[in-house]
Order: C-alpha cells, then sequence, then structure tokens
C-alpha cells in the first residue's frame, strides 16, 4: 500500500481534470479515468488514486503536519495551513513484492509537477 499527500497553497495550480491529463501522459497503458475530484489510474489488479479533499478537518490535519516537516518555512506553512486543501494518492491493493512501487514514485512525480503544491509522506512525516 502506498500512501502521499500533496499539501496545496491556495494559488495551486492543481485540478483533477489538469492530473488525469499529466498522468495519462505518463502512463499510456493504464486505463485513466475520473469520477468527480478523484483520479484513478490502473493496470490489470493495480490501481492508485488522487482525490483532491478539503475542509476544515484538513486544515487542522496540515497544521499538525507542517510543524514535522523539515524545512517549510512560517510563511509557506501558514499558507498550506490555510488552504484547507490537499491532493491524498494512495491504494489499498497489496504489492509485496514492490512491482508497482516505481509506478507509486511517477505517479508522486507528477503530483510535484503541479505549481504550489508540496508532496509529503503522511505516514512517516517528511517531504517527498
Amino acid at each position: 500500500m502506498y500512501r502521499a499527500f500533496g499539501l496545496l497553497r491556495p494559488d495551486s495550480d492543481f485540478t483533477s481534470t489538469e492530473a488525469l491529463a499529466r498522468l495519462r501522459a505518463k502512463f499510456p497503458d493504464f486505463t485513466a479515468t475520473r469520477e468527480g475530484d478523484t483520479v484513478t489510474i490502473a493496470r490489470g489488479d493495480w490501481w492508485i488514486a488522487l482525490t483532491l479533499v478539503s475542509g476544515d478537518e484538513i486544515r487542522e490535519e496540515t497544521n499538525g503536519l507542517v510543524g514535522h516537516l523539515a524545512g517549510v518555512e512560517p510563511d509557506e506553512a501558514e499558507a498550506l495551513i490555510a488552504s484547507g486543501r490537499r491532493v491524498e494518492v494512495g491504494t489499498d491493493v497489496p504489492d509485496p513484492f514492490m512491482e508497482h512501487f516505481n509506478d507509486y514514485l511517477s505517479v508522486v512525480e507528477v503530483l510535484k509537477s503541479f505549481n504550489g503544491l508540496l508532496a509529503v509522506d503522511p505516514k512517516e512525516p517528511g517531504v517527498l
């Protein structure tokens, strides 16, 4: 199982539509779909999704998370918290032999291609 967050500043250019386009370009052999604010890529039995989420609980969680991230300046932390939005990347499909680890890294690479987005590992708080 793989997880990542894309913390968004208010001026971020992230959109689900553009994420779908970039993922299709990066993964031409995968099926890429969008349903609302969720973009999913899949091949065979494996899939990974990016979901844009927002709300007060996201703001609170971001506040707790940015305090554990090295190198995040106070002004940037405030902007990330104020946004109240993030992109959640993840899959529940087990990958015991890490056959899809590089796919996960490529999804994170696409995530990081957006301006105003800070990609982080929510399990071991750190910048990706």
